[in-house]
């Protein structure tokens, strides 16, 4: 017995080896013959990315003040071995019919023809109804947006490792969405690691999970230019009546909701505060309520709550350029703590950015 335990393990060991050598060998199946864009972005561009791979369309926005007669690619990923010509970098007139010219290792070649339009001056952001959600790849959970390609995430992908995804689909009326958000206890498990709570969160940004560290996971913002006074948003909201810490203790505390937005220059090594929006309450909200809240640019006026503040205490002028917008809602404000009311429930719908 123990020499045939030996010569089976013998005989894995080199399967193994030989199906290592193949994937370590580029040329072991031959030249490859994918020709995609998987990534592109030029310089300027506000929102997210439309690839339309079956069509070879890719269509961008950029802001109000690009020129689109004189830009550039700032990111362009390709599929492996494959090469793109314009590159990155090379100045393209996107007035004119304009083609990114994919060769594969084979030689086989995809033109992909791309659109770039510039932003309004009163932009809405996209999926702003929240009627639109897709379900990922391979997830038994759906996710708002259209597709991948979404400038909208939330922190089921964390939630779900644990427990039941917490950000919803859920219809307001008959064709009309909108997103339920829930404090969810996760149990013994996630209490082991003191992450026992977890608040429904949403979004603008991307979400890409890190066990080590979940809080920095969630990667806020999306590229913007404009310059609103005030956003308006309806909701309800159902404060959960047991509070409890990542631990399961049981605290002394009411929950809030969390709805706030944030006006961003990220040009150079430090993210200024251009703007800000903030909604927080634990009042019970049962019937659809609309809020309007004002945004305040540049300085904070003094008595602000600390909250407000951002964590790197650099807020730019009232003038500055805004490259970036973080729009964020949760249904416990100390999500972020692993805190919050078992069950607090936020349902949101119709954000709407007022010029």
């Amino acid at each position: 017995m123990k020499k045939f335990e030996s010569f089976y393990g013998l005989f894995i060991a080199i399967f193994v080896i030989l199906v290592c050598h193949a994937c370590l060998d580029e040329h072991h199946f031959g030249k490859s013959s994918l020709n995609q864009i998987l990534h592109f972005s030029v310089a300027g561009q506000v929102g997210n990315t439309q690839i339309v791979s079956d069509s070879l369309l890719i269509r961008v926005t950029v802001g109000s003040q690009v020129n689109p007669s004189n830009l550039f690619a700032d990111s362009i990923k390709v599929s492996s071995y494959a090469k793109v010509y314009p590159g990155k970098g090379d100045l393209v007139d996107f007035t004119k019919p304009t083609f990114y010219e994919v060769t594969a290792e084979n030689g086989s070649v995809a033109k992909y023809q791309v659109f770039v339009t510039k932003e309004t001056a009163t932009p809405q952001l996209e999926n702003s109804g929240f009627d639109e959600w897709h379900t990922p790849a391979g997830k038994n959970y759906q996710e708002p947006g259209k597709d991948e390609n979404t400038i909208w995430a939330s922190g089921n992908a964390g939630v779900v490792t644990l427990g039941q995804a917490n950000v919803e689909k859920t219809e307001i009326g008959p064709g009309d969405f909108g997103a339920k958000l829930i404090t969810r206890d996760l149990g013994p498990l996630a209490q082991l690691v003191k992450q026992g709570i977890a608040a429904g969160s949403m979004f603008t940004g991307k979400f890409q999970l890190n066990l080590s560290n979940p809080l920095s996971s969630a990667k806020f913002g999306t590229p913007f230019s404009a310059r609103p006074k005030s956003f308006s948003i309806t909701y309800t909201y159902i404060p959960g009546l047991v509070y409890k810490n990542g631990q399961g203790q049981i605290l002394d505390k009411k929950d809030q909701a969390d709805i706030y937005l944030l006006l961003e220059n990220r040009n150079g090594e430090t993210i200024k505060r251009i703007g800000t929006a903030w909604f927080r309450s634990g009042d019970k909200v049962e019937n659809p309520k609309e809020i309007t809240i004002p945004i305040i640019y540049g300085n904070l006026p003094q008595g602000s709550p600390e909250y407000w503040f951002p964590t790197n205490g650099t807020i730019g002028n009232a003038a500055d350029e805004i490259t970036h917008i973080s729009f964020v809602l949760a249904s416990s404000a100390a999500g972020a703590n692993f805190e919050g009311g078992v069950n607090s429930t936020l349902i949101v719908n119709n954000l709407r950015l007022n010029y």
